[in-house]
């Protein structure tokens, strides 16, 4: 019984620990993505005011400065999602499932954008 309640313990701890490590994650993507952001509105300002041509290779990447933004916005979510489950206190099996679920639909976001820059 005693080993039971010590494994209960333990294992809200450290639910507790990777939801807070699962928030900071969030926490950082959102403030990358804000800067990634303002950077990409800066560099479209520059080239539109100065009524520039953009080359293949500009062009190629801003592309990938936009495939950044979104895969930043999938890393978010998939920490969003990780957390939450996590504070809904499910017995390990049934949070087992929804991580696997929660990654296989991280990586399928991947894969989307794989052709286009990875």
């Amino acid at each position: 019984m005693q080993y039971e309640a010590t494994m209960t313990d333990t294992m809200t701890q450290t639910c507790q620990i990777l939801s807070e490590i699962f928030g900071h994650i969030q926490s950082v993507q959102e403030e990358i993505a804000k800067l990634n952001l303002e950077a990409m509105e800066q560099i479209n300002d520059f080239i539109f005011t100065k009524d520039l041509e953009v080359d293949d290779a500009t062009f190629v990447a801003l592309q990938h400065q936009d495939i950044l933004r979104q895969q930043l916005g999938a890393v978010g979510e998939l920490a969003q999602t990780l957390q939450k489950h996590l504070d809904a206190k499910s017995d390990p099996e049934v949070l087992e499932s929804k991580f696997a679920a929660a990654l296989e639909i991280a990586r399928a976001k991947k894969e989307a954008y794989r052709g286009n820059a990875f």
